[in-house]
């Protein structure tokens, strides 16, 4: 997934679980996605820069 101007990992992670995802389940998600790819984002997860390339977590 390229991350484009706007994004954050709320609205990758709700992307990714769909439209019926609730708020607790984005909430679960998104650092999950931050994990995955920390060595792309950094320490900050707030700070996506478009472009960048990050993989879905593995697993459940």
């Amino acid at each position: 997934m390229v991350v484009h101007r706007g994004d954050s990992l709320w609205t990758i992670a709700a992307r990714h679980l769909g439209p019926n995802a609730t708020d607790a389940q984005i909430a679960a998600e998104w650092p999950r996605w931050w994990a995955a790819n920390q060595d792309v984002i950094g320490s900050d997860p707030n700070l996506l820069l478009p472009g960048q390339r990050l993989q879905p977590p593995s697993g459940p």
